[in-house]
């Protein structure tokens, strides 16, 4: 166990959390929001909230023995546990068991809190991890379309490919389609002039829409090529007729529901980052509506929101979606001998958060885990669980 290191762990979604997940008790979980002072004074006041956190431990650790009590003296030094990184995020997780030891950063504050059991406590991770850490964003424009790669506090242009034109006056000049051209008597300058056609008529307009739709198709080409073999969310920014447009040639299979609306050359810096951030927020309450939706369709039969019969469906592998909820809690024990649950805190080693051990064994079982607002769960219930059988 003293050989095992500690690891930055990079979390991407929560499948990322299996490898954690398989591992023994005692399995020890720490998070500390991490202080906002200069940095001079930060480090200082990290470490003694660290001090003070796991410090709380050492009362539930004794029922581990000499086992547990090493696991704890491992992750009592605070300048050993961040080794000197700078903060990548507003909190930091630790989990620590005889052959895990994993740091995390975290994008949102969270509670200090220091947690034992047979599992490590994951559902401060999950707001983070049910949402796309990475996205991209397709800004619409037609005097030059850019395509970046975005994070939640980043945001990076990429090239597209050189076969791809992302001016619309280039592509016109360069290469108006053929079928198009004969029709083109109520435009203005013809296809070689540097302004590109002018549409004076509804027919004109109907034509000019054909055009872009042909200029969006070669995008939507590119964007495929940029992006193949990807699953992140592709998030349209641009004015709405434009994004209604490129929907309909669209051929990427993530493009994200919501958009940003406004034309991207006329929003301030930072400001189209911010709202696709938004907009992928409106996409996962969309999710959630859903998956309430078709909770409240196979309540009875195909779903629950009965804390024993979820854990033992989520035991059985038989959860296809699990909602938490964003606050409740239920401490208690499973019995994986005799799959009883005991919905109190017993004292014993294997009390644990019983919704965090819903979540472990969904994701365990490949199920989908989304959290939800305690106000929208069903008969404010902390968990409701849709059934695979």
């Amino acid at each position: 166990m003293n050989s095992v290191k500690t690891i930055p762990a990079e979390f991407q979604s929560v499948k990322d959390l299996k490898s954690i997940l398989t591992s023994g008790g005692p399995c020890l979980s720490v998070y500390l929001p991490l202080s906002a002072l200069p940095p001079s004074q930060s480090a200082r006041a990290n470490a003694l909230l660290w001090k003070q956190t796991v410090k709380s431990l050492e009362e539930k650790i004794s029922n581990h023995g000499s086992q547990g009590r090493e696991l704890l003296e491992s992750i009592a030094d605070w300048d050993a546990i961040v080794q000197g990184e700078q903060p990548q995020g507003q909190s930091m997780g630790v989990f620590r068991s005889p052959d895990v030891f994993r740091t995390v950063w975290i994008e949102e504050p969270v509670k200090a809190r220091a947690v034992i059991g047979p599992h490590f406590y994951i559902r401060p991770l999950l707001p983070q991890l049910t949402r796309p850490a990475v996205f991209y964003l397709l800004a619409l424009s037609k005097k030059n379309v850019r395509m970046l790669r975005c994070t939640l506090r980043t945001s990076e242009e990429i090239p597209f490919p050189s076969s791809i034109v992302t001016s619309f006056d280039e592509w016109m000049n360069a290469a108006k389609p053929d079928h198009l051209a004969a029709k083109s008597a109520t435009t203005g300058p013809s296809s070689g002039s540097a302004r590109g056609p002018m549409f004076t008529t509804s027919y004109g307009r109907e034509t000019q829409d054909q055009y872009v739709a042909h200029f969006f198709r070669q995008l939507d080409r590119g964007v495929n090529e940029v992006l193949r073999g990807r699953s992140e969310p592709l998030v349209l920014a641009g004015v709405e007729d434009e994004i209604a447009l490129y929907r309909e040639t669209n051929t990427y299979p993530h493009l994200a529901e919501e958009a940003v609306q406004g034309a991207p050359n006329g929003l301030k810096a930072g400001e189209m980052h911010a709202r696709a951030i938004n907009a992928l927020l409106r996409c996962y309450d969309n999710r959630v509506d859903g998956a309430l939706a078709e909770y409240n369709h196979k309540v009875g039969a195909g779903a629950s929101n009965r804390l024993k019969d979820v854990l033992r469906a989520a035991h059985d592998g038989r959860v296809l979606t699990l909602l938490i909820s964003d606050s409740l809690e239920t401490t208690g024990s499973f019995d994986e001998s005799t799959y009883t649950v005991k919905g109190r805190e017993t004292g014993a080693s294997s009390d644990e958060d019983l919704v965090n051990d819903a979540a472990v064994q969904t994701i365990l079982h490949a199920g989908q885990v989304l959290v939800a607002p305690n106000s929208k769960m069903p008969n404010g219930s902390p968990v409701a669980a849709i059934f695979r059988f």
